[in-house]
């Protein structure tokens, strides 16, 4: 890497090969700048370009007469012929700039186009393509065949007023912060403005591909899964799925471009690789082979070299993690398609102070850097170090030849002092990518705003054995089953895996696997999402989900398969569920269907290798013990959901209770044994003692003090004897009661989620470092809400509370099971204390993720009032800023989290944008009228803080302080009543 510090922070005049005219944003460089800023904003930005790609060339501030030093422009996007760039504009409205007639700024971001056909570089003309007064417009690219634009923004055109329980409503993002940023586009003009992904979090960075396809980042973040991957979706909105990255090293991957599709690097991708926050979009470049790994590490074929997928063309690899990158930092890549391969970047080198000076990190001592990349080194230690990874990133274009990384970076444009210059886009004509046609859909299914999701088999699934083994209990296995899911060696050649689902046993009535297969039916749930309000952390819970609302049930066949109608244009979730109506696994990311789509998968996150598994021979199979009406129905190519569905279509829509009966097994035929029938609801079993003894909720929606907390306090048994509370009412062990903690929730609720501190030998709390924080280990809690990409089973399964109660050994811990025993004997037994609608009621709250309120508008959640995000930026935010943000509420994402570490520690998010800091400060104030209750102010002037910190001796807002009483005063202005 010494040949590219070299070039890097040399003052070389020289030309860069090629002499490429481009564009580049010029902006502030101490905006806050994350992966989870959907639309960072500071005055002083402006759209350059530069005649040549060289440091002498000249360069020109195209867009000043426009922002007038009072604006910003983000993300430009050049058209194929190279004349045309489009971009991203916001200016204040006490700007006097006019543009057609009309004033030019809004106050809020727009898309706008600078044309250069007729006057060149410096004499185009402007066009503002959209004009929004309360949205913002970000991200723009040009689609082919003149079809207009993709942009990214947070107008939710369609979902807005989609969002489920609680009415039409702007949805935040899953850390509460910002609008959520989704996927639209528009025509050439900026008319026909259309949503087309239903995102919870951000949507950004969209490109189009050779192919047509739009490739873009997404961030997923369900539960404890949180970064960014790369997706692609046709421009309708149809066939989302993720590309690349779900399951490979490094946290969030940003401005994913193909690189020359002529060059020696077709198929490969260009993106920045870096963490969810804390490098100002700073991290290393990786060059993905997009077309031959769907991860690293996982081939698309046997022909593929089994290691792969992802590497780091520079001489030396730059940081893709959080902390130090003594090799500097990218972003913004741009692949140049002129045959060359090179790579237009921004780069920042590794720069610290040191007692208060600017000093390239080459000069620091090893461990001074030791210091700066200890992540767990004390709070007041890293305050205290003269040494300070704090620098603002001077951004500067560069160009990067793949081909020759020891040649380095060759410098292109330096920005100013203040200043960055990130975004490059070469002003070169480039091939124009295929123009898709939209995808056929179903005009009726359209009508009802509804598609169609088809499974052909829950068996056929990836590496991680999302429907495998690994979901699987011994209690999952009767007295005649080895196993649950019997296994054959894969007939595709293309098939990378060693051993798959053995379909045609699992379908068979004759054989003994059919009646051990344990998938019997889908939970198609949505998200609900969040609003700006205040209260909404407290109504949520001690829980890394958001709410979400249960749809309904259909019936999983014996092959594996099944078809459903869910509304479009929602985000969806889908859980396989056993016989018991507990999950086995958690989706951890939101899918989606465009109004009569019809959206057909292999299997459960099946690998994008080969065909589907139950499909050809498989499919076309026709065991002899069928009835012989559905034998001889059965047309080529279909599953049996297939089938079923065709023969009946009142089966695609959902159910509201799991109810199935096997039509397939014919008993009359010899060794033919038909599936248990399967009856599961709240009310109305054919047996009253199956029935809730409580409210059953309504819509899907679970409130555990409505739902749950009932069923501890209800009498139970002869004379009230099974009552829970009559054994559970004990604070210092398990109290089950109705009593209200110091949270405002129930109590119960707490000892639930939150498990003891860990006593170590000398009698007190051990702990263990957290961001700087000494935090005390807990033990496990008795109901576990813990799921990421790495840990996806279903929450039921392995919570020990649900264990117990059903008197089944699933998937809890070992320290779970020895923490929480089964009662002994003497004590009542627990698996018959619920009844069969209880026990379902209990695994779908857990299920969903155990939330205290899934309808935040019955949690207590309130309009913000007079609180307003001027009177937060002048009063409260400073504060904020100087005792909060710059110490432990930073964004973590999910490849960061250590075991029992999880969002829900760390509920309040600051990233250095007023918007998103302002929306989750309100989450913290769950009483206006009483400041002194709300979380805002109540935890950090509560010792210890956090909570679950081992020590410390003062508040960090000690209660009548200057500081205190100011926020207090603040908060007070939200109070409606008197």
């Amino acid at each position: 890497m010494a040949a590219v510090l070299a070039a890097c922070s040399g003052s070389s005049d020289s030309t860069v090969e090629g002499d490429v005219p481009l564009a580049y944003t010029q902006r502030v460089n101490t905006m806050g700048m994350n992966p989870t800023n959907g639309a960072p904003y500071a005055q002083g930005g402006d759209l350059m370009i530069r005649e040549k790609s060289s440091p002498s060339a000249p360069e020109h501030n195209i867009t000043k007469d426009i922002t007038q030093g009072h604006g910003d422009v983000s993300d430009p996007e050049v058209s194929f012929d190279g004349k045309k760039i489009v971009f991203a504009l916001k200016c204040e409205t006490s700007n006097t700039s006019m543009i057609d007639g009309a004033k030019a700024c809004t106050g809020r971001w727009n898309i706008w186009e600078y044309d250069m056909t007729k006057g060149g570089m410096t004499g185009g003309s402007f066009k503002r393509l959209t004009s929004s007064t309360t949205g913002d417009d970000v991200d723009p690219a040009y689609l082919p065949a003149n079809k207009g634009f993709v942009f990214t923004s947070n107008r939710q055109t369609t979902s807005f007023f989609n969002q489920g329980v609680g009415g039409d409503r702007f949805a935040l993002d899953e850390y509460e912060r910002e609008r959520v940023f989704n996927l639209h586009t528009m025509d050439a003009t900026g008319g026909n403005i259309t949503q087309i992904s239903v995102n919870q979090s951000h949507d950004r960075n969209p490109v189009v591909r050779p192919n047509g396809d739009i490739m873009f980042s997404r961030w997923d973040h369900v539960g404890m899964r949180n970064h960014f991957k790369v997706f692609r979706v046709k421009p309708d909105g149809t066939d989302m799925f993720v590309l690349y990255g779900a399951h490979s090293d490094g946290n969030s991957f940003l401005h994913p471009r193909d690189m020359d599709p002529k060059g020696a690097y077709k198929g490969f991708l260009a993106s920045d690789l870096m963490p969810l926050s804390r490098t100002r979009e700073g991290g290393g470049l990786v060059l993905v082979d997009a077309a031959n790994y769907s991860e690293q590490n996982t081939p698309a074929n046997p022909g593929v070299a089994a290691t792969g997928g992802q590497y780091y063309p520079t001489a030396e690899t730059l940081s893709i993690g959080g902390g130090l990158s003594q090799f500097g930092r990218v972003t913004t890549p741009f692949p140049l398609w002129d045959g060359t391969d090179r790579v237009l970047l921004a780069y920042r080198p590794c720069e610290v102070t040191k007692d208060g000076k600017v000093v390239p990190c080459a000069t620091l001592t090893d461990a001074e850097k030791a210091r700066l990349a200890d992540d767990n080194r004390m709070e007041s230690e890293a305050a205290a170090d003269g040494v300070k990874d704090n620098v603002p990133p001077p951004y500067a274009i560069y160009m990067f030849d793949p081909h020759n990384p020891n040649k380095g970076m060759q410098p292109v444009a330096p920005p100013p002092a203040g200043f960055m210059n990130t975004d490059p886009v070469p002003l070169q004509s480039r091939a124009e990518p295929n123009a898709t046609d939209p995808t056929p859909v179903d005009a009726v299914l359209a009508s009802q705003k509804l598609g169609l999701l088809e499974v052909r088999s829950v068996y056929d699934t990836d590496g991680l054995g999302r429907m495998g083994d690994p979901v699987i209990a011994a209690a999952d296995l009767s007295a005649t089953c080895a196993t649950a899911i019997a296994k054959t060696t894969p007939t595709d050649p293309q098939d990378t895996r060693a051993k798959v689902a053995d379909i045609v046993k699992m379908k068979d009535p004759a054989n003994p696997a059919y009646g051990c297969a344990p998938a019997r039916f889908i939970r198609a749930f949505r998200a609900v999402a969040p609003s700006q309000g205040m209260g909404v952390r407290a109504a949520i819970g001690e829980t890394d989900f958001e709410p979400q609302q249960i749809l309904g049930y259909a019936p999983i066949e014996p092959d594996g398969s099944f078809k459903l109608q869910v509304p479009a244009d929602t985000p969806i979730g889908l859980a396989v569920v056993d016989a018991e109506g507990r999950a086995f696994q958690t989706h951890t990311n939101w899918i989606q269907v465009r109004p009569g789509e019809r959206r057909t998968c292999d299997g459960c996150h099946s690998p994008r290798r080969g065909g589907a598994l139950n499909a050809g021979a498989v499919a076309n199979t026709i065991p002899s013990g069928w009835f012989d009406n559905l034998a001889s129905a059965h047309q080529s190519g279909e599953t049996m959901a297939g089938t079923r569905t065709r023969l009946d279509p009142n089966l695609l829509k959902l159910m509201a209770d799991m109810v199935s009966t096997d039509v397939w097994a014919d008993p009359a035929k010899a060794g033919v044994t038909p599936r248990n029938a399967i009856s599961i609801k709240y009310k109305n079993n054919t047996d009253p003692k199956d029935d809730l003894l409580t409210a059953a909720p309504t819509d899907g929606v679970i409130n555990y003090p409505d739902h749950i907390q009932p069923m501890w306090t209800v009498s139970r048994g002869t004379n009230g004897a099974g009552t829970c509370v009559t054994c559970h009412a004990d604070p210092t062990k398990l109290d089950l009661t109705a009593t209200i903690a110091g949270t405002g929730r129930n109590a119960s609720y707490e000892r639930l989620l939150i498990g003891d501190p860990v006593i170590g030998d000398n009698g007190l709390p051990k702990t263990h470092l957290e961001e700087g924080v000494p935090m005390i280990d807990r033990e496990p809690a008795m109901v576990d809400t813990m799921a990421s990409e790495g840990d996806a089973l279903g929450m039921g399964r392995k919570s020990r509370l649900l264990e117990i109660l059903s008197g089944a050994t699933l998937m809890a811990s070992a320290d779970a099971r020895t923490l929480y025993p089964t009662p002994p004997a003497g004590a009542p037994d627990h698996s018959t204390l619920l009844t069969k609608g209880e026990k379902r009621l209990l695994a779908e709250w857990i299920d969903l993720g155990s939330k205290y309120y899934n309808d935040l508008s019955a949690g207590g959640v309130k309009n913000i009032g007079l609180l307003t995000q001027a009177s937060f930026e002048a009063e409260v935010y400073p504060i904020l800023r100087s005792t909060c943000a710059a110490g432990c509420h930073q964004g973590i994402g999910s490849d960061e989290i250590a075991a029992g570490k999880a969002f829900r520690e760390n509920r309040l998010v600051l990233l250095g944008d007023a918007e998103g800091d302002f929306n989750v400060t309100l989450t913290m104030i769950n009483d206006a009228c009483h400041p002194e209750n709300s979380s805002l102010l109540k935890r950090p002037s509560t010792i210890p803080h956090p909570a679950g910190a081992a020590s410390s001796p003062t508040a960090v807002l000690p209660a009548g302080s200057a500081n205190y009483t100011t926020i207090a005063n603040w908060i007070k202005k939200g109070c409606t009543t008197p």
